[in-house]
């Protein structure tokens, strides 16, 4: 009772300023941390983002290669002979080797085509092409995004990603601006009707255009809710709470393959995938506005009826703490009509800016750190997503086994954290993937599974790695630029995503190339994360001088 008394004064003396993290953060716990309000609050964020992930990372199937056959020169069906199927004949025409865009030059004898002998003249694939679709299709086959257009897919593909800058970008503002809970709302319609106008979008160009805006739609909705999940969480139970919100986001990816496997059609895919979080709209009933942002723009009655709710459901009796929003309230009425009467002078603050990250050498250095970090682990994790689906064997158990192992993933590195400091855990995951990386491409050919498994371990570290980039950069910017830097962080994110698929196009010409660049690009990052500070059992840096001090 003492201490709530003690901390209704010190609130009351603060009415006329901003209330700070920590006094919201006392608010929070005393309406109980992990309750039952909270708890089944948890369980609709694990639903919301299951449904999610399914159309947002489906990215893996709907722009996979499908195969395909070359048709020769002014081609007629009639004239394959008799004993042939137009596959087979086709089929016959394609040189051995890994080109499949050259065709044999096929030759006529006055009734049938005739079989091709070793030495016919190849072609360019460039008379027109076959996909054969009969097990499964995607864009690559609606669009014919192989042999000179393949450069297309990679396009595609990174207009995809950048459409995660500009959602990252544009709904991170309206959410602070708006609020969580309307713009996830907002998110979950375009990421809905843009799965569906997609499907029935004639040119490729207009294509393009719809699946960027549904990229935008899928990060706005994953940042709308990581913020409004942390925002209700106390400080104690975050590092768990954010292994367990990345784990409900990986879960919906486990069932992608299964949805994939029996919906072979790629426009049914979608169709079926982009219906999913219409559920979403149903489950936003029960969600709250996060109290936080709505203690933060002034709006008490509301973050007062909120907690009501939660103390309520928690069987946790504070009206006293209830209270201080009623006075908050009276006396932000008050000020804004007649004033500030108590004749306090408030500081002014300044606004700082992303060029402040740079404004001293040791502050730069820092900054361009955690920014390559960010580039190469989006590189790897979306390179290795998508590469995915070339590996050898089952393209739907890859697909499974990649998306999986993310789980082990995600505890290793909370088990980790708290053994270690958070940068050796990073470079180890960073230095792991990487060097696994490297090494898939050098073994032997007949092997089977052991370049999968290289793979699989590669995305293990990446996944690890890219998990904990973020809470270690929070930890390490100023809290008066920390925003800034996160963003900053992100912007650099995409671009690494963005990269991913054109350095996987470099496979057509050197095999061995884009895994080797992610693998030594990631070492590299591993190595160079070692130079930062060491953020373990400090506590977050509020001003720069802060993080000066930590040089020694």
């Amino acid at each position: 009772m003492a201490e709530n008394e003690e901390f209704q004064l010190e609130s009351e003396k603060q009415m006329t300023t901003d209330m700070s993290d920590k006094d919201i953060t006392h608010i929070l716990e005393k309406c109980g941390t992990f309750g039952p309000y909270q708890r089944w609050f948890y369980a609709y964020i694990t639903i919301i983002c299951m449904l999610c992930t399914t159309p947002g990372m489906n990215f893996t199937f709907i722009t996979a290669s499908v195969p395909f056959l070359c048709y020769p020169p002014n081609f007629n069906a009639s004239l394959i002979p008799a004993n042939l199927t137009e596959n087979e004949y086709l089929q016959m025409l394609q040189p051995d080797g890994d080109d499949q865009c050259s065709v044999y030059n096929n030759s006529f004898t006055g009734t049938y085509y005739t079989t091709p002998s070793s030495n016919s003249s190849e072609l360019q694939c460039s008379y027109g092409r076959k996909f054969l679709t009969e097990k499964f299709s995607s864009v690559v086959s609606e669009f014919d995004l192989v042999c000179e257009r393949k450069w297309l897919k990679s396009t595609l593909q990174s207009m995809y990603f950048a459409g995660y800058l500009i959602g990252s970008i544009v709904f991170g503002v309206l959410s602070d601006r708006f609020g969580r809970k309307p713009i996830f709302l907002l998110t979950n319609t375009v990421l809905v009707v843009c799965g569906i106008t997609k499907i029935f979008v004639p040119s490729l160009i207009g294509y393009i255009i719809v699946y960027c805006i549904q990229g935008a739609g899928y990060i706005g909705t994953i940042i709308s809710t990581y913020a409004l999940t942390l925002e209700f969480t106390s400080l104690k139970l975050r590092t768990p709470i954010n292994c367990w919100y990345f784990s409900g986001v990986q879960l919906g990816g486990l069932f992608l393959p299964v949805y994939a496997y029996a919906i072979p059609d790629w426009h049914y895919l979608e169709l079926a995938l982009c219906l999913l979080p219409v559920i979403n709209f149903f489950i936003s009933i029960f969600l709250p506005e996060s109290p936080r942002w709505l203690i933060g723009k002034k709006r008490f009655p509301e973050a007062k009826a909120l907690l009501e709710k939660v103390m309520k459901k928690n069987n946790q009796p504070n009206e006293e703490v209830l209270d201080i929003f009623t006075n908050m309230e009276e006396n932000r009425i008050k000020n804004s009509l007649r004033g500030n009467t108590r004749g306090v002078v408030l500081p002014k603050k300044r606004n700082h800016t992303f060029i402040d990250l740079f404004k001293t050498s040791w502050l730069a250095l820092i900054t361009l750190n955690i920014c390559f970090t960010w580039m190469v682990c989006s590189m790897l994790y979306y390179g290795v997503t998508l590469n995915s689906l070339d590996m050898a064997g089952n393209r739907y158990i890859n697909v499974f086994i990649i998306m999986a192992i993310e789980f082990p993933s995600f505890y290793c590195t909370y088990y980790l954290f708290t053994r270690f400091d958070h940068r050796k855990p990073i470079t180890f995951f960073l230095v792991f993937s990487g060097l696994n990386c490297i090494a898939s491409n050098f073994v032997t050919k007949g092997s089977f599974w052991f370049p999968v498994i290289l793979v699989v371990l590669g995305k293990f570290g990446i996944s690890g790695a890219f998990t904990s980039i973020f809470l270690l950069s929070a930890e390490i910017f100023p809290t008066v630029v920390r925003t800034n830097g996160l963003g900053i962080a992100s912007l650099s994110s995409r671009i690494g995503g963005i990269s991913a698929p054109f350095l996987l196009q470099l496979s057509y010409y050197v095999k061995w190339l884009p895994l080797s660049i992610f693998g030594l690009l990631s070492v590299i990052a591993g190595l160079l994360l070692l130079l930062l500070p060491d953020t373990k059992h400090r506590n977050l840096p509020e001003t720069f001088e802060d993080l000066d001090n930590w040089k020694s």
